[in-house]
């Protein structure tokens, strides 16, 4: 603003000092452990109507045996889901793309060996999950590093290396070539008063951006 007084002309300059928003260019950070959906980025139909999903692509996202599955769109992840339904996920090698389904939940395992037993006060948690390869890409990973259970309460837990009698475990990694799958359980201990709320799973040992989450109560 331009003043004159006198003679002599006086500048006055403006500043504004509002608080209005302020665009930042920082990168979005993907937290670790709680998989946020994006159900806008795909267009996906009911697994009940026996009709195949759709990726971000438009292209259609079946497992080797036609099921459909729910793609994980974003860097997020895709959840939560129910047990017994297919998640779509991408790994970190270019085209990898895994269906993977939590078959079923085993709240109160029982430990396979008398030698490997959960410490006084805890319980085995045993998940079973179906990993089939959709893609080209060989993948070769040991699936229990990517899972994690989540409790009622909000605490987490990683796998163990116990095994149960319900079923067999991955037996450490896997090697699964496209169009193959493998089936396995995966364990945890947990307190005995714990009560399974959530699983979570990503491929590549869990470094995977893309989280698949599975409600289990």
């Amino acid at each position: 603003m331009l003043l004159l007084s006198g003679g002599a002309a006086v500048a006055m300059v403006l500043t504004d000092t509002g608080g209005g928003p302020v665009a930042d260019g920082a990168n979005l950070v993907i937290p670790s452990r709680e998989p946020l959906g994006n159900p806008s980025a795909q267009d996906t139909t009911d697994p009940a109507a026996g009709q195949a999903g759709q990726d971000a692509a438009g292209q259609a996202v079946q497992d080797p045996t036609g099921q459909a599955v729910q793609d994980s769109a974003g860097p997020a992840g895709r959840g939560p889901v129910a047990v017994g339904e297919a998640v779509a996920l991408a790994g970190r090698t270019p085209g990898l793309r895994m269906s993977v389904t939590v078959n079923q939940v085993v709240a109160a395992a029982t430990p396979a060996s008398d030698l490997l037993k959960p410490k006084a006060g805890a319980k085995l948690v045993a998940v079973e999950v179906t990993l089939a390869n959709t893609s080209q890409a060989v993948y070769g990973d040991a699936p229990s590093n990517g899972a994690w259970l989540i409790d009622t309460q909000g605490q987490q837990y990683r796998s163990t290396v116990y095994t149960v009698r319900e079923g067999q475990s991955f037996g450490g990694s896997a090697t699964i070539n496209a169009g193959d799958s493998r089936k396995g359980m995966i364990v945890f201990e947990v307190p005995e008063g714990a009560v399974p709320a959530k699983f979570q799973f990503a491929l590549d040992s869990g470094f995977a951006e893309q989280k698949g989450e599975w409600t289990l109560s």
